[in-house]
């Protein structure tokens, strides 16, 4: 899933620059969430690694984080 998300943005296919508004890309992720048993920890895990949103990906520096990074 890090791997489609890294060539999504290096392509330019992901990002806040894509047109939709700011509350249906939440009402997507929270149907996401409660559709899926497995996808509320899917998004934890990939918050860890430096990602956030599952309808609008983002690089998150480290610094902006929510949750705390595993020691190097």
């Amino acid at each position: 899933m890090e791997r489609l998300m890294i060539r999504a943005v290096e392509a330019g296919e992901a990002g806040a620059d894509d047109g939709i508004d700011d509350q249906f890309v939440d009402l997507l992720d929270s149907t996401t969430v409660e559709s899926s048993p497995h996808a509320a920890r899917l998004l934890a895990i990939l918050e860890e690694r430096g990602w956030r949103g599952w309808t609008r990906i983002e690089r998150v520096p480290a610094d902006r984080l929510r949750t705390r990074l595993p020691p190097s």
